[in-house]
């Protein structure tokens, strides 16, 4: 009995992961509130992030413990059923398949072999290292600068090196349509990585040596342990040397009930010669099983020589949503540096505060770390971009939490650019706001304030809750009350450069508004706000 010409669990994950991507991209152009993050599930920007924290003992970028997961659920996903993520996820192995399936309906479509698919293969290593040399040396994500998944998706924003992204676009499109998977097969950096994972035997080899080096004192740079990497698999891809251990799962052929049609060789997408392997050991084999689907002889063609052909799906989804568990069960700091004396860090103090909505990222991580080196006492920083949270080791001797919040505040004079005559007075109101406390806060105040003619300007000081005085025209119109109610908007409209609006959510809380019976001089104003 003939099986189904096409995969069915494969071509569901495919279209499924285009339809969410279709969804996100239109609805951002739509919905100017909605803000996607196109890298919250990527593997490979995990994985950059991981190499970077074992590296340098920070994360890249804003990379959370998620992207993280996700890489370390790639590496088991390889070692168990190869590289499934290419022939189901990807949505750049997807286009690529799908433009390759129109090229050949079209009989211009080439497939590269011999001396040329050899030398062709390098670029991928090469892209790789060049990708996480750069990435690790700078904690930046370098591959936002040509990632044709990204360019894409994001309308090549400011991450995005144009020249870089055009030519990768151009590659998947124009290349995967002449030639069989020209950006899997020859450019792209993941495929490289999957390759060194799925000689894992090889990758943990070279890994131990480089840190037994490091362990006899040596200093010895990561450059050398990814040259090692890169070209060790290259070479074994090469050499065509299979592993006999990994992938657990390959597709096996029972020749005794095979009728050699042919069928699974002319139907596989990466041009593998299915039908001359007992059990298909190839390193370009992505276990994508549409040779399984295809194959007219029941269990002839098998996973592990069990007619099992929905086990890769089952296997994605599972690790998928143990990745998303594991992966919003913790989080990894973006920076964790102590500059103390290491001995006494047990004998240190933790501060720890949430909600900094200028910890975002890891250059502004850096630049925290750096404010609070300056203030004497302070002994450490640990950084968590996902949640905005930082942790402060202090010593207690020297600082106490309340001058570590003091330092950490950022006291604010604002203008607000309306016409005050010389002859005006201005009212003075004394407010203590809860939930106020970084530069972002500054900023919303400011949005929140400005659209009353009557408001001037306001400062705020560092308090518990922080000290805000805001001064107003004299006129009746405005008093305590509007002030209060003006600050405890629970949302704020944004309104960026292109017109669009972001809706911000808000929560500061007025626990006490006074208003000073005496008015202020514009005169006296003006000189106190420069």
């Amino acid at each position: 009995m003939k099986s189904l010409k096409t995969n069915p669990f494969r071509l569901s994950f495919q279209l499924v992961i285009l339809g969410l991507l279709t969804y996100m991209g239109i609805r951002y152009f739509v919905d100017k509130n909605y803000f996607p993050n196109y890298e919250t599930y990527c593997p490979f920007g995990g994985a950059q992030a991981l190499s970077s924290y074992f590296v340098n003992n920070t994360l890249t970028c804003s990379m959370t413990s998620l992207q993280i997961v996700m890489s370390l659920a790639l590496i088991v996903l390889t070692l168990i059923i190869s590289k499934l993520f290419c022939s189901y996820i990807c949505p750049i192995g997807t286009v690529s398949e799908w433009l390759g399936k129109l090229g050949e309906k079209l009989s211009i479509r080439y497939t590269i072999t011999g001396i040329a698919d050899k030398v062709l293969r390098l670029l991928k290593y090469i892209l790789l290292f060049i990708t996480f040399y750069f990435t690790i040396s700078s904690s930046e994500l370098f591959c936002k600068k040509f990632d044709p998944y990204y360019a894409s998706m994001t309308g090549f924003d400011s991450d995005v090196s144009i020249i870089m992204g055009i030519a990768a676009i151009v590659l998947v499109t124009i290349g995967s349509f002449y030639i069989r998977f020209f950006w899997c097969k020859y450019i792209c950096p993941l495929g490289a990585l999957s390759n060194i994972f799925r000689f894992f035997l090889m990758f943990i080899g070279a890994v131990g040596v480089y840190w037994a080096i490091l362990s006899l004192g040596v200093h010895l740079s990561f450059v050398w342990l990814l040259i090692a990497l890169c070209i060790t698999a290259y070479i074994l891809e090469l050499l065509s040397i299979n592993n006999r251990v990994f992938p657990l799962l390959k597709i096996t052929r029972n020749i005794y009930t095979c009728t050699n049609c042919k069928l699974c060789t002319k139907n596989c997408p990466q041009a593998i010669d299915v039908a001359s392997h007992k059990t298909v050991k190839h390193v370009d084999c992505n276990m994508c099983c549409d040779c399984v689907h295809v194959c007219p002889e029941k269990d002839t063609l098998a996973i592990n020589h069990r007619g099992k052909k929905w086990l890769p799906a089952i296997i994605l989804i599972i690790l998928i949503s143990i990745g998303f568990i594991i992966g919003k069960s913790f989080e990894v700091p973006t920076i964790a540096e102590y500059w103390g004396d290491a001995a006494a860090k047990g004998q240190m103090n933790i501060y720890e505060k949430s909600g900094l909505k200028n910890i975002k990222c890891y250059g502004s991580s850096i630049s925290f770390a750096n404010k609070m080196r300056r203030v004497k006492g302070v002994e450490g920083v640990t950084t968590y971009v996902g949640s905005h949270t930082v942790k402060i080791w202090f010593n207690p001797d020297i600082i106490d939490t309340l001058n570590i919040q003091k330092s950490i505040f950022v006291p604010a004079k604002v203008l607000i650019d309306k016409k005050i005559s010389e002859s005006d007075s201005l009212s003075v109101y004394n407010l203590k706001v809860d939930n106020f406390f970084d530069p972002y806060d500054t900023y919303y105040l400011t949005e929140l304030l400005k659209h009353n003619q009557f408001i001037y300007g306001f400062t705020s000081e560092f308090g518990c809750p922080v000290n805000v005085t805001i001064y107003t025209s004299t006129d009746k119109s405005i008093d305590s009350k509007l002030v209060k109610n003006i600050i405890e908007q629970k949302q704020l409209n944004e309104t960026n450069s292109n017109n669009s609006t972001n809706i911000i959510d808000l929560s500061y809380r007025v626990t006490k508004i006074e208003k000073l019976d005496k008015a202020i001089s514009s005169s006296a104003f003006n000189e106190m706000m420069k």
